[in-house]
């Protein structure tokens, strides 16, 4: 979703601030910023900033504000916790905008919609899993990774398109085959998370905060 200043009324943009800075502000307070101390850590996070900035880009659509990208914040989500999740996807939308692919005005409900709503769905998903299935390997990749990543996305477009709705901007036969391509971008964002999350707890367990060996594969 890339929401400006010319589709939407005035109320849902400011509105919008009243929602996202409390929870970055809380992010900031909550986060474990002693890992970024760790020069190793400090450059996989700013390298995965980078990564998504890049991939944001890519996107695609015919509607004005429907359009689509693949997300990737499950990923970063199981990586850093959704602490630093908000800080990583705050600072790709900014670097967004500053680019100027996207209005400042909008700054917040972009970052809500294509960030924090995919980060506390991956979050609740993966709290979800550890909390009511077996602890194991693939269990972790195929829920947490797989199935997180698609929901993450659905709720993301969901919510867009709810409210580009709840707004008038668009009525829902306006939008034609753009619901249906919901669905297409659904199996990409799963499997791409679910591949990136099984190269790293195998390569570089140390860089997924949410996996542990003792917890997911030893004595299984």
């Amino acid at each position: 979703m890339n929401f400006s200043t010319s589709l939407l009324p005035n109320i849902w943009l400011w509105g919008s601030h009243l929602f996202y800075f409390p929870l970055l502000i809380f992010a900031i307070w909550q986060a474990p910023w002693h890992h970024l101390k760790n020069t190793n850590d400090a450059n996989v996070f700013f390298a995965s900033c980078i990564i998504l900035w890049l991939i944001w880009q890519l996107s695609g659509g015919i509607t004005l504000g429907l359009e689509f990208h693949l997300l990737l914040v499950t990923t970063v989500t199981l990586m850093f916790g959704w602490q630093f999740a908000i800080l990583n996807v705050t600072l790709v939308q900014l670097g967004l905008t500053i680019s100027g692919h996207a209005d400042w005005t909008s700054f917040s409900l972009n970052t809500l919609c294509n960030g924090i709503v995919p980060i506390w769905v991956t979050y609740g998903i993966y709290w979800l899993a550890f909390l009511f299935l077996p602890k194991h390997f693939f269990i972790y990749i195929y829920a947490s990774a797989f199935f997180g990543g698609a929901l993450a996305m659905l709720a993301s477009r969901l919510t867009g398109m709810g409210i580009l709705l709840l707004s008038d901007t668009y009525r829902w036969t306006q939008l034609g085959d753009e619901p249906l391509f919901i669905i297409v971008m659904l199996f990409p964002e799963a499997f791409l998370n679910g591949m990136l999350i099984t190269i790293l707890v195998v390569f570089r367990p140390q860089w997924v905060s949410s996996f542990s060996d003792k917890c997911y594969i030893n004595g299984k």
